[in-house]
């Protein structure tokens, strides 16, 4: 069994939800949270805004490396900033400290929706898409060179994510690597149905179009050229079959002609 760690430390891009599945495991687990960010601001006295205002990144950061120094033995959860990678010596305090190292790992899309819920579309606003997927492909190796554990979050609630970086540490070490790809593997069920709900979403707009232009609902010609296409889009890969997809297009096709016929009929 891995041992409990005293010092639990997240990682990972801004919006990976750090402080709130931060807050989650310490609830879940009994124990105490620390934001790095609300420490920086403690010891300085100033907010982020008035630090940089004042002190410049570079001044930020030498004042987040003292912090990361001293937080590295709390008892509890530290949540870290998402540039905590980008100073050496960071890296330098996060490679050998006693603390677990923890990487959130989401994707670009998920990341900036939670960042516009959050209500920071002045700073997406400030850095165009390309720009923060530059950033990410900088950042992501940094965080998985330096985590003790990878933690997909993709479509999952930070109650689950607590749960599952819980879970590691009542593994044993054979288990290790088992929770880790169930990780990935619940977070690829997530955006599967995440897609198909956004499936059905469309398919109302469809649904929509052919009431208005007098269409009629089942198109079958339309329905065997999806699956001729699907099927020789898919034909060098053996995992996905004919048989599967002609199996999940079945029940995708036939959910979309209740869906409309139910909408129709209202």
């Amino acid at each position: 069994m891995i041992k409990e760690p005293d010092t639990l430390m997240l990682i990972g891009f801004m919006g990976a939800g750090k402080t709130t599945v931060g807050k989650e495991i310490a609830r879940q687990h009994h124990s105490k949270f620390l934001d790095i960010d609300s420490e920086i601001e403690r010891v300085a006295g100033q907010t982020i805004s008035e630090i940089f205002e004042t002190r410049g990144e570079v001044g930020f950061r030498q004042l987040e490396t003292e912090v990361l120094n001293d937080v590295q033995t709390f008892k509890g959860v530290v949540a870290t900033g998402g540039g905590v990678v980008e100073r050496q010596e960071n890296l330098d305090v996060l490679q050998h400290s006693p603390a677990t190292v923890i990487y959130l790992h989401g994707n670009l899309e998920s990341t900036i929706g939670r960042l516009i819920l959050e209500g920071q579309r002045p700073l997406l606003q400030e850095k165009s898409t390309a720009e923060f997927f530059a950033l990410w492909q900088k950042r992501d190796p940094k965080y998985q060179q330096i985590a003790n554990f990878t933690v997909e979050t993709v479509g999952k609630k930070p109650s689950r994510i607590a749960a599952e970086i819980i879970a590691l540490f009542s593994a044993n070490q054979d288990e290790l690597a088992l929770l880790q790809l169930r990780s990935q593997i619940d977070a690829f069920d997530r955006q599967i149905f995440q897609t198909i709900a956004e499936r059905f979403q469309v398919v109302e707009d469809i649904a929509r179009y052919k009431e208005k232009f007098s269409i009629a609902t089942i198109q079958n010609n339309r329905m065997i050229q999806q699956r001729i296409a699907l099927k020789s889009d898919f034909y060098a890969n053996k995992d996905i079959t004919d048989d599967m997809i002609d199996n999940i297009m079945t029940i995708l096709m036939q959910a979309a002609i209740d869906k409309e016929v139910k909408q129709l009929n209202r």
